[in-house]
């Protein structure tokens, strides 16, 4: 018999700590530049990127004024360091101007926001209920059953359908995590604490 939604999130909820921490949620901007620097690239190497960076250009108007070279150098070891310097550096322009916006229809409109970095911010800054869909939930969140498919635009939507959104945080955090721990491109099935639950247990999909 194929394990409920209800079943399979209350199982990761006892499993898993009451809060879960990726990337450091400090300064807004400085966050959303992290969550940016972390696309295509591990969380502890954006870690480094933006200490470094921050402490060279320690705020939005000193990074928007910094030569993009300079930019690029100190975030090299994230990974498509050109692409991710333009955008941080537009962005910066954008925030010095008018803020960062609060809803995730205008974040999406700033340079290197997708809607998972948008959905990221607004659930770990503002506090707001997001469904954040990243490479290990979307792995993960398939195997699991949650979801049918590998696109993570509707994947996300998936879950917000299925699942009520007072949980949509702490599905975005525990199956994220689950993911990291246990359900890798090569699954630990007979270590996973959810292998009793996955219609997919044992296959590696």
């Amino acid at each position: 018999m194929e394990s409920t939604p209800f079943e399979i999130i209350s199982k990761l909820d006892m499993v898993f700590p009451k809060e879960i921490e990726f990337l450091p949620c400090t300064e807004p901007f400085r966050f959303l530049v992290t969550v940016i620097l972390s696309g295509s690239s591990t969380d502890k190497m954006a870690m480094i990127s933006a200490e470094k960076l921050f402490g060279v250009f320690p705020d939005p108007k000193a990074i928007s004024e910094a030569k993009r070279e300079e930019i690029e150098d100190l975030i090299h070891s994230s990974g498509l360091f050109r692409a991710k310097a333009k955008n941080i550096q537009e962005l910066s322009k954008i925030v010095v101007e008018r803020g960062i916006p609060d809803t995730l229809e205008e974040l999406v409109k700033l340079p290197g926001v997708g809607e998972k970095t948008a959905s990221c911010y607004l659930q770990k800054v503002k506090g707001e209920s997001a469904v954040v869909v990243d490479t290990h939930f979307e792995r993960t969140a398939f195997r699991l059953g949650l979801t049918h498919t590998h696109d993570r635009i509707k994947a996300c939507k998936e879950i917000k359908d299925t699942i009520d959104k007072e949980y949509w945080n702490r599905v975005s955090d525990t199956v994220n995590n689950l993911g990291r721990k246990f359900c890798r491109p090569k699954p630990s099935c007979n270590q996973c604490p959810l292998s009793n639950l996955c219609p997919k247990v044992g296959v590696n999909l």
